[in-house]
């Protein structure tokens, strides 16, 4: 008896350690979690931090990108060819946008964001103002200045506050635009080119029009001698 006595309260004080073992592994295990877990907060911790200096500093460094995608002073100018229509859009709208002093973006500014409309009509017969001026496609690129359709909506969306010109959009285009002139047309040549802003004569250079919201531009095209009167005023759609 005595001998089994004892084998059982061997058996019990080693039991009794293994569990006291097992104990004292958990507790290391949950004091190597806390540490872990304490230097990965820190960790996060540093890491918003940088995050928030590095978010902080990137402004400095968008913000000049986005004053320099913008001229300071819009050009009062057009450059571009004095052919005949139809005008496409040109196949370089990187080069355009850069003949009319800006910058492609990788995606639309939310600064300045406006809305003019513009058509050209030649003896009674509307030019269509294309699709994807100032926006090249194969490069992902956007100009803050640029088309999205043929409906003759020009988009200015850009990423500081800033003018935009008439003679942006026409260079762009790559189609001449001046006094007196609209690509091959010109009143040297026997032409009358009319310009109407919100209906009204116009009777500066069209190329320095500064482009407002819901504006609405119409340059109409006759034989000199013949009176152009504005077409009638564009329905925005809804949205815009």
């Amino acid at each position: 008896m005595a001998a089994g006595s004892n084998a059982r309260s061997r058996d019990a004080r080693a039991k009794a350690a293994e569990l006291l073992r097992q104990q004292k592994a958990r507790d290391r295990r949950r004091r190597l979690v806390a540490v872990w877990s304490g230097i990965a907060a820190v960790v996060i911790v540093g890491g918003v931090v940088t995050g928030v200096i590095v978010g902080n500093a990137k402004p400095s460094s968008s913000a000049a990108a986005a004053a320099a995608s913008v001229p300071t002073v819009a050009p009062t100018v057009a450059h571009g060819a004095e052919s005949a229509p139809p005008w496409k859009a040109p196949t370089d709208p990187s080069a355009r946008a850069k003949a009319a002093g800006l910058q492609m973006l990788s995606s639309e500014g939310t600064v300045e964001h406006i809305h003019s409309h513009l058509t050209v009509t030649v003896d009674g017969k509307k030019v269509a103002v294309p699709a994807l001026l100032g926006i090249d496609e194969s490069a992902g690129s956007i100009s803050p200045l640029h088309t999205h359709d043929e409906s003759g909506i020009v988009h200015v969306e850009s990423p500081v506050k800033a003018s935009f010109t008439l003679g942006q959009v026409f260079t762009e285009w790559n189609v001449a635009l001046a006094t007196g002139r609209i690509g091959s047309y010109s009143t040297a040549d026997g032409r009358a080119i009319t310009v109407f802003v919100d209906g009204k004569p116009y009777t500066g250079d069209p190329a320095a029009i500064t482009l407002a919201d819901h504006e609405d531009i119409d340059i109409v095209v006759t034989q000199s001698g013949v009176t152009a009167s504005a077409p009638a005023a564009f329905t925005w759609p809804a949205g815009y």
